[in-house]
């Protein structure tokens, strides 16, 4: 009984709820991939996590751009250690990576900020580090890649140093829960 009781309590820490975006950070995330539906470029995530709301992009795009994942897996809520957290995103993302939806790279964000080449991004959606020095670097990079739509997550009183860093670049134009937009 007692294995038993570790066991279940072990599943209970893996939730992968706790990944994904609430209801209404969902239905504002899904406008903007329709609001950049005509714009070209790919859509860029900085912070994977597991996947689910790379996926969650996927079906609002309706395989309308190429989706950039970018994560190199230091840090997930369940205390996974680096090979289980990025294997565990490999097998969540693996239809859409197989189908060339996904282009999911492991590797720090600021070694894909200082590689990317490619065009514009039509949507970039930052969920990575929380701290108002790396909110700003990504805001940073995300206009000087020319991004049509910046978005973020983690717009809350747990993290403060996205809410200034976002204050800094004029505020949300748009906040539903936690996801902002500027």
């Amino acid at each position: 009984m007692i294995l038993f009781n570790l066991l279940r309590k072990s599943l209970q820490l893996f939730d992968p709820r706790v990944a994904t975006l609430w209801d209404d950070e969902l239905a504002l995330l899904k406008v903007l991939v329709g609001e950049v539906a005509e714009v070209p470029g790919p859509i860029v995530e900085i912070g994977t996590l597991i996947g689910v709301t790379t996926t969650e992009i996927a079906l609002a795009d309706q395989d309308r751009h190429k989706i950039i994942t970018v994560d190199n897996y230091c840090w997930n809520p369940w205390l996974l250690k680096t090979d289980r957290h990025a294997a565990t995103a490999a097998q969540m993302l693996r239809y859409l990576v197989a189908t060339d939806r996904v282009e999911r790279l492991e590797l720090d964000k600021q070694e894909f900020f200082g590689q990317y080449e490619g065009p514009a991004p039509s949507l970039v959606f930052l969920d990575a580090w929380h701290t108002y020095e790396e909110t700003k670097k990504d805001i940073l990079w995300a206009q000087a890649a020319g991004a049509h739509v910046i978005s973020g997550h983690d717009y809350s009183d747990e993290f403060p140093g996205v809410i200034e860093a976002v204050k800094e670049f004029g505020g949300p134009k748009r906040l539903a829960g936690r996801l902002w937009t500027i």
